[in-house]
């Protein structure tokens, strides 16, 4: 199975603050096999925000500081395209302005660009 794109990190999260998956599953009400799951890397699928709030309330931290984006092949190729239309669309803005384009306006008026 891949790694999830979004890692939970609860285990440092629980290490940090010198607690168990044990003591969270008592403090904030989610049942232990629930946090077991989100501990191991492997049965990592989803988190309900319910449950996530429930820990950054229970550990005193926000939910960044329990979850990691790790992109992945797919994620770094969206992450390019988006840069070359970026790239382009700033091309195409610098040059409209050079050249002194008009537009029209929503309302038909000419707008000097």
């Amino acid at each position: 199975m891949n790694n999830p794109m979004i890692q939970i990190k609860l285990n440092e999260a629980l290490e940090k603050k010198g607690r168990t998956v044990y003591w969270l599953a008592r403090t904030s009400g989610i049942p232990h096999v629930t946090l077991w799951n989100l501990s191991k890397v492997d049965t990592q699928r989803s988190i309900n925000l319910n449950v996530l709030s429930h820990i950054c309330a229970a550990l005193e931290c926000k939910p960044g500081d329990l979850l990691e984006f790790v992109p992945d092949a797919e994620d770094e190729a969206i992450a390019s395209v988006v840069k070359v239309k970026d790239a382009a669309t700033k091309t195409a803005k610098k040059k409209g302005a050079r050249e002194g384009k008009t537009g029209v306006s929503r309302t038909g008026k000419k707008l000097a660009r």
